[in-house]
């Protein structure tokens, strides 16, 4: 037990604990959330674009993360926008209409630049050799989660949808607080050049482009084919998610309850999962399951297309499956191929790629489920996971030497 979980302290261990915190608070208001806007008001086109907003403000502002977790250190932006979302979800519970999600959205895309170090501070504490389970064990704490759906569940029935989400927020709020708390005890992984402020984020964000850009000259080419295999799939990825409940709701006829219940049984089966999982990525690599993950994702989508109350139990099954074998890992690879001081501006540009492609995903999503037909966003999210397989088999590579 030493051997293998002794590396679960200090900033690793802060940051489990936060995660614990505000795992299974930020989950509640996600199982209802797409009918929450639409009882606003909203109607599906304008889910996409209330999401595809935030997306693109959050893209822009993760270049800014990335690049002053690397030249400011970690700490300060982790704890400064902890703070910050404890107020912004005070939006989403007092909102009157659907426009005033867009403000909150928007507002927690600002936010997100607080993600690139915060996933820098767990690159630079996780031992090389320990990435895959470690990176597990960070998120297996996010078991918490696994009651999220069953309290929204009774939360909706006992209050109703609008002001059961409102209570929702609310534990989110009080949950971001705690976490602000918890992480002013980390430790800073990486002293920084400069201090940073709001002011000079903005003076220097055409410079943080610019290195965000440019750091790709100074990285391994897998690393940059593993951007380029995965980029697509997560837009499509966004493209579904908003979708998923109104689809299971007004297609295959699922009951608000019944939802919660399967989410609950995906929770349940994805921690179970993530622990032998990431010892799985340790000792057999990254490459194999990264290429069995894709494979689960396009056959659970066979099942959701055409899927009742128990076949949604087999699709949501293998989506932890294959949740699991990419969240270990995808970041395991990733911290292996990229040298400490590049990696704030690695995952900010990861992440400003993935979230500016999302805006337009999630948009796109809207339109295809409205104005098409409900079931075109996931018939090309199962196209292009059967592709993200056989370009991972053919492009990614596992490296001989890993970085610190």
């Amino acid at each position: 037990m030493r051997e293998e979980f002794g590396f679960a302290r200090g900033n690793i261990l802060i940051v489990m604990i936060m995660w614990a915190v505000t795992d299974f608070a930020t989950f509640l208001p996600d199982s209802y959330y797409s009918l929450y806007v639409e009882a606003l008001g909203a109607s599906a086109f304008w889910i996409g674009t209330i999401l595809s907003v935030a997306s693109l403000a959050m893209a822009f502002l993760y270049l800014a993360g990335g690049y002053w977790a690397d030249r400011a250190g970690r700490k300060a932006l982790v704890v400064s926008m902890s703070f910050g979302r404890a107020l912004i979800f005070l939006i989403f519970a007092a909102a009157p209409s659907w426009q005033f999600i867009i403000l909150g959205e928007v507002l927690l895309g600002i936010s997100s630049m607080s993600q690139p170090a915060l996933m820098a501070v767990i690159y630079d504490s996780v031992p090389a050799e320990k990435r895959g389970f470690g990176f597990s064990l960070s998120m297996w704490v996010g078991v918490t989660s696994i009651f999220s759906p069953v309290v929204a569940g009774i939360l909706y029935l006992q209050y109703g949808l609008i002001s059961g989400m409102r209570i929702a927020y609310v534990i989110v709020a009080v949950s971001w607080l705690v976490s602000g708390l918890i992480l002013l005890k980390l430790t800073e992984t990486l002293k920084g050049e400069a201090r940073f402020s709001i002011k000079e984020a903005v003076k220097q964000y055409p410079k943080a482009v610019r290195e965000c850009v440019g750091v790709w000259k100074l990285v391994p080419r897998t690393m940059l084919n593993l951007l380029l295999v995965f980029t697509p799939a997560t837009f499509f990825i966004r493209m579904c998610v908003p979708y998923y409940v109104l689809y299971a709701n007004h297609v295959l006829a699922i009951e608000e309850f019944q939802w919660a219940i399967l989410q609950t049984f995906y929770s349940l089966l994805f921690y179970c999962l993530m622990l032998p999982v990431g010892k799985l990525v340790d000792v057999f690599g990254r490459r194999k399951p990264l290429i069995l993950s894709s494979a689960c994702f396009a056959l659970s989508m066979v099942l959701f297309l055409y899927g009742d109350f128990f076949k949604l139990y087999v699709f949501f099954a293998l989506t932890a499956i294959g949740n699991a074998l990419v969240f270990s890992a995808y970041p395991a690879l990733q911290a292996d191929l990229t040298p400490k001081e590049s990696r704030g501006k690695v995952l900010g540009f990861t992440n400003f790629l993935d979230c500016l492609l999302g805006s337009a995903a999630v948009f796109l999503g809207g339109f295809l489920y409205g104005d098409v037909l409900p079931a075109m966003p996931f018939l090309l999210l199962l196209i292009v996971m059967v592709m993200t397989a056989t370009a991972t088999f053919l492009f990614v590579k596992q490296p001989e030497n890993r970085e610190n």
